[in-house]
């Protein structure tokens, strides 16, 4: 089972239309795939239709992050083909406070991950900002996947989101190998966007996915139809592009 977390230290920068979507790309090509929702604000669980109110907060990545149920009583299915959900809830927001309490608060998720499980991939969506619920994401990760923005603050994230990672590896996990990065949200057609893509592209080599995720109005869309962009609109250039990007995953060496 392979875990591969998605974070980035800034927010607005596509982590949940990534997370999403790459896991149903990574259903859709036979895999078993968890998504797991470790955002308070909870947009991965109601894009795949479960509305955050009616979310049992001990059915749900809270409850796993607190120990009060396992992960496989947590999940659910979704309505994309092989993806299954541990659905996030408000609760999440504070649960920082009681991982802090714990000498070992920051290894729950990756402990409750090491049960058996009947999946191939893991996926998880993080919130953007720094603390315990993320340091146990990249804790629990086999593969980062920071996904970025052509502008300056989402780089600055990246710059951050690096910075973490490295401390993990030094402290918790040293096979954790650096983020990999995904240029996303990109308009081809503007100088400003080019130059930057160009930049991290020179500075993070072989770190950069080849696949680029260009601007497309029916990612933008599928939210509200709350489908992945496969099951919204398949011919969409950004369903190529997340098939793609599963692809690259799966051929990730460091994985």
């Amino acid at each position: 089972m392979r875990i591969v977390t998605i974070a980035n230290e800034k927010g607005g920068v596509g982590k949940t239309t990534v997370a999403v979507n790459l896991a149903a790309a990574l259903g859709l090509a036979g895999s078993r795939v968890l998504l797991i929702d470790l955002d308070s604000q909870g947009h991965a669980t109601q894009w795949l239709g479960i509305p955050k109110d009616k979310v049992n907060p001990e059915r749900s990545a809270y409850g796993v992050l607190t120990r009060k149920a396992t992960v496989a009583k947590t999940a659910v299915r979704s309505g994309e083909e092989r993806v299954t959900l541990c659905p996030a809830h408000v609760l999440l927001a504070h649960v920082a406070a009681e991982l802090n309490v714990s000498i070992d608060g920051v290894f729950v998720l990756r402990e409750a991950l090491r049960a058996s499980l009947p999946f191939d991939f893991v996926v998880i969506d993080c919130p953007g900002a720094k603390g315990a619920v993320v340091f146990n994401a990249l804790i629990a990760a086999d593969l980062v996947l920071a996904p970025v923005r052509a502008e300056i603050l989402s780089l600055e994230g990246l710059t951050e989101l690096t910075a973490t990672v490295e401390k993990v590896r030094e402290r918790f996990s040293p096979h954790l190998p650096p983020p990999r990065i995904l240029i996303n949200d990109y308009d081809g057609r503007s100088a400003a966007d080019r130059s930057i893509g160009d930049y991290v592209r020179r500075e993070h080599g072989a770190q950069v996915f080849d696949v680029v995720l260009g601007r497309d109005a029916p990612l933008r869309e599928c939210y509200g139809a709350q489908q992945s962009i496969f099951r919204y609109r398949p011919s969409a250039r950004s369903a190529a592009g997340f098939r793609e990007l599963a692809t690259e995953v799966r051929e990730v060496r460091d994985v």
